[in-house]
């Protein structure tokens, strides 16, 4: 038992040393991607520093983290992304107090939001239907998004409808670098195509087997002797005394160790014997029952096999003798 303990105390140790270990190792590579973008951006190559910037952020997120990956994707005229995460850095400055960083966030959310371009998604007069799912990019959009405009980057957008009991449809849309609006329709989806109905297949009848005579067989058996029982039973018992007597000896022990007298003494080396005594007999107990059981003779079991047939039954019937 002092010992579980002495192993829990040392997981419960460990384990907020690990925790701790891992996040530091977490900030020191979001350090060094930091680094290697900061320097990327500098030479102007936003495509290989965006995605560092970001994974910095992920790995150890801080308000300086995110307001490079905003510029950056400023600069590679993604505004909408840029002009997203502007905000969420205005919200984090504004936690940390940092205030000359709120008011830096608030210009540039300020200065794009008039350059977005926007997208509105309309639906078709016949294009409403039960279950309706739209999806923007691979992302699920919902049905609330119909009808209001939102910012998106330039480039070409893709818009995949899909309904229960209907064929999907993607629509795709170019929008503009500046300020553009543009808007795209869903129209109504086509019915899918019926499932094919299964293929009959034939059962053929099954074959009529005819009763055999009774077969004989002999199967090898290994029956366990009571010579196993009787020696695990002894082990089983030495064990629980071997488990009795430890305790009786901690506390023992503990006697003497709070009063240091010759006859507590005695007393603890006295049960401390009997225990080492009573676990070696259980080991030895243990490894002739695993001798025995290991060791047992084999026998011929004679088994009669019978075929059994019926209107509502077949199988085979097995008796015998061991």
């Amino acid at each position: 038992m002092r010992l579980r303990l002495v192993w829990l105390g040392l997981l419960c140790v460990s384990l907020p040393g690990i925790a701790m270990a891992q996040t530091e190792t977490r900030a020191a590579v979001a350090e060094a991607l930091y680094r290697q973008a900061r320097d990327l951006m500098a030479k102007g190559k936003l495509d290989e520093a965006c995605p560092k910037f970001a994974e910095s952020q992920r790995l150890d997120p801080a308000t300086g983290t995110l307001l490079n990956l905003a510029s950056c994707h400023e600069r590679q005229g993604k505004l909408a992304t840029a002009w997203l995460e502007y905000s969420d850095a205005m919200v984090a400055a504004r936690r940390d107090a940092r205030e000359d960083r709120v008011e830096f966030a608030r210009e540039r959310v300020t200065e794009l939001e008039p350059k977005l371009s926007r997208l509105t998604i309309l639906l078709a007069a016949d294009a409403d239907t039960e279950g309706l799912t739209l999806e923007l990019d691979g992302a699920n959009v919902g049905r609330a998004v119909v009808g209001a405009p939102f910012p998106v980057d330039p480039g070409e957008h893709r818009v995949r409808a899909s309904a229960p009991g209907k064929t999907a449809q993607v629509f795709t849309v170019q929008v503009g670098a500046v300020a553009d609006q543009q808007s795209l329709t869903v129209g109504k989806l086509a019915d899918a195509p019926p499932e094919p109905a299964p293929t009959p297949t034939t059962v053929a009848p099954a074959p009529v087997v005819a009763a055999t005579s009774p077969t004989r067989d002999e199967l090898t058996v290994r029956p366990v002797p009571s010579s196993v029982y009787i020696a695990g039973g002894i082990t089983l018992a030495l064990a629980a005394s071997a488990g009795a007597t430890g305790i009786t000896y901690l506390h023992k022990k503990s006697a003497y160790e709070e009063q240091k007298t010759s006859e507590r003494r005695n007393d603890a080396l006295t049960y401390g014997r009997l225990n080492l005594g009573l676990w070696i007999g259980a080991a030895l107990g243990a490894g002739v029952t695993t001798y025995l059981y290991a060791t047992r003779p084999a026998r011929r079991a004679a088994v009669q096999v019978t075929p059994l047939i019926g209107p509502q039954v077949a199988g085979l019937g097995v008796a015998g003798g061991f």
